[in-house]
């Protein structure tokens, strides 16, 4: 079979930065399972740039059976784009393959997907794909089913990637680290965030590769890409202490000089002979999400840490030489500005490096994106089901500044 794969574009306007132009990698594993199995993969990166591929002539004249579409929910509109315009080749008889749409908003969004696309895949697509592709599936909506063993996936197809104009410098500005490489070692969180959509994609589990094998794929991107640095984009690289340990050492006993960056939990960052292990073995940067420095909206949040376990986990990198990045939610249902005070004297106590103040926009998918739809507290929906708070074009004004890209709605739009 003749596969397209293809991400959607970023809107022109959101409630949070879609500036960051990193490679998918969850497309480029799908990419290495359909090669291996003897496919022919074609890839445009509409969220890098957008070329309205499906517009043209392409999947006609390259005889596309099958364009698999990576959806997320702020970028559906682009999605939407997308599949009107192969459907309409279809309907003009200039193209006969089938659509489907995967990604974060298959699993949140199911109900503003059209009656147009042929397959639905929820969730995780390397094992369903291939069955849905070679004919031993054949249901409309999908339940992909989940990846056990992760050390069985593929290598990236970083031959899809490698050439094209990502942005391959190192995050929080780590200098001697160009080209930095992304990977993604481990899916889920056991955690209950309640403004966290993750467990509606990934499930509440927590899988990952083994330290071997992580090491094993930074060797190989050293030795083919020349990688000075890796950014681990997954949601909590360091939840299992024994395989972080692991893969600390293996870094020690191999000699492997490289840069390392990841995000995790305040938590996990307790004891500092583990925290000391990890600067030891390349780690130059943590990505911290603390959310809030009020217990009321800690626990709101159903965050599992308290202010205490900040103080500790930014006293033990600052003392290990890492670099931090603080992430805060604000404005988020409930917050007064006494809670966002206390925020701010928890800056001021913990002292990061770098700090993310970030507007709360509702997610479908998240527990706390219902309680905002439920009890009314927003201002605006669109159509990819995006929920505003109240007031959300004042607050990302005083944050982000005058910025026409936050500018999502017109105020006298309220709901």
């Amino acid at each position: 079979m003749r596969i397209l794969f293809l991400t959607s574009a970023a809107p022109a306007r959101a409630g949070f930065s879609t500036s960051e132009k990193r490679p998918p990698l969850g497309l480029a594993g799908l990419m290495a399972i359909m090669k291996q199995r003897g496919h022919s993969v074609f890839f445009s990166d509409e969220y890098l740039k957008k070329t309205k591929i499906a517009d043209g002539s392409f999947v006609a004249d390259n005889k596309i059976d099958y364009v698999g579409i990576y959806s997320n929910t702020v970028c559906y509109q682009s999605t939407r784009e997308i599949v009107d315009a192969l459907h309409a080749k279809r309907m003009q008889g200039q193209w006969q393959g089938k659509i489907i749409v995967g990604g974060p908003h298959a699993s949140v969004g199911q109900a503003t997907i059209p009656d147009c696309v042929d397959h639905i895949v929820i969730g995780e697509g390397e094992i369903s794909l291939p069955k849905l592709i070679e004919g031993s599936v054949t249901e409309r909506v999908i339940r992909g089913e989940r990846a056990v063993d992760m050390d069985a996936l593929p290598f990236p197809a970083w031959e899809e990637l490698i050439y094209r104009k990502y942005d391959w410098r190192a995050p929080f500005s780590i200098p001697d680290a160009y080209p930095c490489y992304t990977m993604n070692t481990s899916r889920g969180c056991p955690f209950n965030c309640t403004f966290c959509t993750v467990k509606a994609v990934w499930g509440r589990t927590y899988r990952y590769m083994s330290a071997e094998r992580v090491v094993s794929d930074i060797e190989r991107m050293i030795r083919r890409y020349g990688a000075h640095s890796i950014y681990f984009r997954e949601d909590h690289f360091t939840l299992n202490r024994n395989r972080t340990m692991a893969f600390c050492n293996l870094l020690l006993k191999k000699n492997i000089r490289i840069k390392w960056m990841c995000e995790t939990r305040a938590d996990d960052l307790d004891d500092y002979e583990y925290v000391r292990l990890m600067a030891d073995a390349g780690c130059v940067m943590l990505y911290i999400g603390v959310e809030s420095g009020s217990p009321r909206m800690l626990e709101f949040f159903k965050k599992g840490e308290t202010v205490g376990q900040f103080r500790a986990a930014f006293a033990n990198t600052r003392r290990a030489g890492i670099r931090t990045y603080a992430s805060f939610v604000l404005h988020a249902p409930t917050e007064t500005p006494a809670d966002r005070a206390l925020t701010e004297q928890l800056i001021g106590e913990i002292q990061p490096d770098y700090v993310g103040r970030n507007v709360y926009v509702g997610l479908p998918g998240g527990e706390l994106y219902n309680h905002l739809v439920e009890e009314k507290l927003y201002e605006y929906i669109d159509e990819s089901g995006i929920a505003y708070p109240k007031g959300f074009l004042g607050h990302a004004k005083k944050y982000y500044g005058d910025n026409d890209y936050f500018k999502v709605y017109k105020k006298r739009r309220f709901w």
